[in-house]
């Protein structure tokens, strides 16, 4: 009898341990509108964990946690959304959503010490950028009052107020990492921000501010990877090498350089590189016969696809690829995979403009570099 109750109690806890431990939520919420939700998910694979309505009472669930790690909590009313990071384990997080004040983290008490990091960095984050944030608020406000007469005006003065949080967010994460150099956070924090392309130099900053255990952890390696492939296109850069031919079997060569030149990274069977296509031939109109030339390296792997498109979008440009597809060194080189992709050179192959650059921008950034040159 005592062997079969022994038997019962090991079976139990064998049982128990194998079941996840959850994490219990506790806010007390107000200000929401009617169809107002709460949104918990993974930040490292964006499973969804958990989606709750928002009562403007106290509210209480759980998530089971088979595996610790990275969340995001959103809010989302209307039109308005609030995003706060987190780290997810077992035990008891309290907190405060208030849907007048998205801006303030709404976390305030968390099971672990990586959690307490992340109210400290919102408090970080708080203290530095509280007079942009409340400016922008209202940027954002003008811009949903805006009338036809003055949209356009006011949508260009809110994508600069947006640019100066993007920017602030990097002051704010060099601080965190200032006071937590032994925190994997920032590391996290700086993937989020996805600014590696455009701020190669701040990232290795801050990065080289880290302890050598975090910089030699996986996620340490893996990001110092991205940031040494975006500082090879960074403005004064030396553009790598385009590999492939033309569809006339000619390898590229920089005499094919003028003053300002439009590479574009693309492939055919892209719906993006397509539409943007329509763009590019009115645009390479504009400025062929002004010592400015467009460059064309396509990332495809069938050569009758890259022919066809060529043809059939008028490109008159020059066009290269080494058909490797995604396996071609010009992808992980000259545009880190992404496609549609832009970036400007001059005629010796320096980098002139790599900041992100968009199609909306790419006409500004031509006619600035031809006029500065």
């Amino acid at each position: 009898m005592k062997k079969q109750l022994y038997l019962l109690i090991l079976l139990a806890s064998l049982f128990s341990a194998c079941d996840p431990v959850p994490a219990t939520f506790n806010f007390e919420t107000k200000n929401f509108g009617p169809n107002a939700v709460m949104i918990i998910q993974s930040a490292e694979n964006g499973e969804t964990l958990k989606v709750e309505n928002i009562t403007n009472t106290n509210q209480t669930f759980k998530i089971n946690i088979p595996v610790k790690g990275y969340g995001i909590l959103k809010t989302e009313d209307g039109g308005h959304k609030g995003e706060y990071y987190l780290y997810l384990d077992k035990g008891n997080f309290k907190g405060i959503l208030d849907g007048k004040n998205i801006n303030s983290y709404p976390l305030k008490s968390v099971p672990t010490k990586e959690g307490e990091q992340f109210i400290n960095y919102y408090r970080l984050k708080d203290d530095i950028s509280k007079n942009l944030l409340d400016s922008l608020d209202i940027v954002e406000l003008e811009l949903d009052q805006a009338t036809r007469d003055n949209i356009m005006e006011r949508a260009k003065k809110a994508d600069r107020w947006r640019e100066k949080k993007i920017l602030l967010q990097l002051d704010v994460i060099k601080a965190f990492a200032k006071k937590y150099p032994s925190s994997m956070h920032t590391l996290f924090l700086l993937e989020q921000l996805g600014r590696t392309d455009s701020d190669a130099k701040t990232y290795l900053s801050i990065f080289n501010s880290l302890d050598k255990e975090i910089q030699e952890s996986k996620r340490g390696k893996s990001l110092l990877e991205a940031i040494k492939q975006a500082s090879q296109m960074m403005a004064g850069s030396k553009m790598p090498n385009i590999e492939g031919e033309n569809p006339d079997g000619k390898k590229f060569e920089l005499s094919v350089l003028k003053k300002v030149n439009l590479v574009i990274c693309w492939t055919s069977y892209s719906g993006k590189s397509r539409k943007n296509n329509q763009e590019l031939v009115k645009l390479y109109e504009k400025y062929k016969n002004k010592d400015v030339e467009f460059i064309g390296v396509s990332f495809d792997k069938k050569r009758d696809w890259w022919i066809n498109v060529i043809k059939d979008d008028h490109f008159t440009w020059p066009q290269y690829s080494d058909l490797q597809g995604a396996k071609s060194p010009n992808a992980k080189n000259l545009s880190n995979y992404n496609v549609t992709y832009f970036f400007l050179v001059d005629k010796n192959g320096t980098v002139l403009s790599n900041n992100d650059l968009s199609l909306d921008f790419v006409d500004s950034e031509i006619s600035k570099n031809l006029a500065g040159r």
